[in-house]
């Protein structure tokens, strides 16, 4: 696993929700809307298609989520070629 020194800003292709299981009342886990979203490191992993994972917070949640789902920006706001 990867942290970053100083987090990248990318814009998230979807909204990702997770409910808990109907045992508990299917009780919301965490909801990140379509949007600009913060990564705060990267992992490899064999759960994701492309292999690679980035861990994304915003504001509220940190989760994983493969990294295809993600456009990185830099600090001009351009795509970033990570």
């Amino acid at each position: 696993m990867k942290l970053y020194e100083k987090p990248i800003h990318a814009y998230l292709h979807q909204d990702l929700v997770a409910y808990d299981s109907d045992d508990n009342d299917r009780q919301l886990i965490y909801y990140f809307k379509k949007g600009y979203v913060t990564v705060l490191g990267e992992f490899e992993s064999d759960q994701y298609v492309t292999g690679k994972a980035h861990i994304i917070f915003n504001q509220t949640d940190v989760i994983s989520v493969e990294a295809g789902l993600l456009r990185l920006i830099n600090e001009e706001g351009n795509r970033s070629s990570k």
